[in-house]
């Protein structure tokens, strides 16, 4: 999130195991912010989002983002 505050291009890739994570907890305005901060978020063309703004992505999509990306952080 740091990065995305110095303007650098951050994407947040929210895994399955996490958005479970996250659906298990009281609701939280805070990652409804995110893409106002300049966050891409990103998940599973297979999972659930609930009510997060998420870009659901390919397979093939996410495996490409990574490898293009210059850090790498999974939550």
């Amino acid at each position: 999130m740091t990065g995305a505050a110095f303007g650098l291009p951050t994407t947040l890739w929210l895994t399955d195991g996490c958005l479970n994570a996250l659906a298990a907890l009281p609701a939280n305005d805070s990652l409804l912010q995110l893409p106002g901060f300049g966050v891409r978020c990103v998940i599973s063309d297979t999972a659930s989002p609930g009510t997060l703004p998420a870009e659901a992505l390919s397979a093939d999509t996410l495996r490409n983002l990574r490898k293009d990306c210059q850090q790498v952080l999974v939550f």
